[in-house]
C-alpha cells in the first residue's frame, strides 16, 4: 500500500491520495523500507492540503511526525518524558530541528532550540543536511539568524561540500549571503565540484551577490 501511496505522489494525484487515506488511513502508519511513515512520504511531497487531511486522519504520532505537523503541545509532552528525544535521529536521518526547520514550522525549531537541541547535527543520511541548511534551504532569515546565535558552524558541509553560503548564493539570496558572510562564512570554500560562492553567482546572473562577494 505504501507503494501506491508513493505512485500516486509521485503523479501528485490529489483527489485519489485523498481517497485512499480516508478509506485505508493506516496506509499513514505504514513504514516504507527507509523507515518513513505514510503520513512523511505525505509531508515530503509538499501537498498542504493533502497533509492537513492526513494530520485530522492520523490516530497518534511518533515524535518526529508531530515536530514535522507542528504539534507542539505532543512534542512538549513526549519530552517531558523522554528529553532525550530532543536530538534522536528520525528513521530517515535528520534531527528534530532540521526537520522542523524544513517544513516552516519556525516556532517549533526556534522552541527546540531553546530547549537544547543541537544545531550542527548532520544527517546520518548521505545529504549531511543540518539546520542552517534547511533553513537556507527555505530561506528563512530569522531562523538562520537564530541558528547563527546558538552557535551553529556556517561553514559546516553538506554533500558534495556544499556550505550554507554556497546554497544561499544559488538562490539569489542577498540577505542570506551577507548575514552568512558577516558571520565567518569563508567565501573561498569550494564544492565537489571546484564551484566556490563567487563562481556560482557568475554563473547563475546573481549581479549584486557578485558585487558583494567580490568588495570581499
Amino acid at each position: 500500500m505504501t507503494e501506491k501511496l508513493k505512485e500516486l505522489l509521485k503523479d501528485r494525484e490529489t483527489d485519489k491520495i485523498l481517497s485512499l487515506i480516508q478509506e485505508s488511513p493506516k496506509v499513514l502508519e505504514l513504514q516504507d523500507e527507509r523507515g518513513t511513515s505514510g503520513l512523511l512520504l505525505i509531508a515530503y511531497s509538499g501537498m498542504p492540503k493533502v497533509l492537513e487531511t492526513a494530520i485530522t486522519l492520523k490516530n497518534s504520532f511518533t515524535f518526529h511526525e508531530a515536530v514535522v505537523c507542528g504539534l507542539m503541545e505532543q512534542v512538549q509532552s513526549m519530552l517531558v518524558h523522554d528529553p532525550e528525544l530532543i536530538n534522536q535521529y528520525a528513521n530517515d536521518g535528520f534531527t528534530p530541528v532540521s526537520l522542523a526547520a524544513f517544513f516552516d514550522q519556525t516556532e517549533m525549531a526556534k522552541w527546540l532550540l531553546d530547549h537544547d537541541a543541537d544545531p550542527n547535527l548532520p544527517a546520518t543520511n548521505p545529504s549531511k543536511v543540518n539546520a542552517l541548511h534547511a533553513a537556507v534551504a527555505k530561506e528563512n532569515v530569522g531562523l538562520c539568524q537564530l541558528l547563527i546565535a546558538k552557535g551553529v558552524d556556517v561553514n559546516a558541509p553538506q554533500m558534495q561540500n556544499v556550505t550554507a553560503l554556497h546554497s544561499a548564493v544559488h538562490r539569489g539570496n542577498l540577505e542570506l549571503v551577507k548575514l552568512l558572510v558577516q558571520h565567518g562564512a569563508d567565501i573561498e570554500l569550494k564544492m565537489e565540484n571546484g564551484d566556490t560562492a563567487l563562481s556560482i553567482a557568475k554563473r547563475d546572473g546573481h549581479k549584486e551577490i557578485v558585487a558583494y562577494l567580490e568588495e570581499r
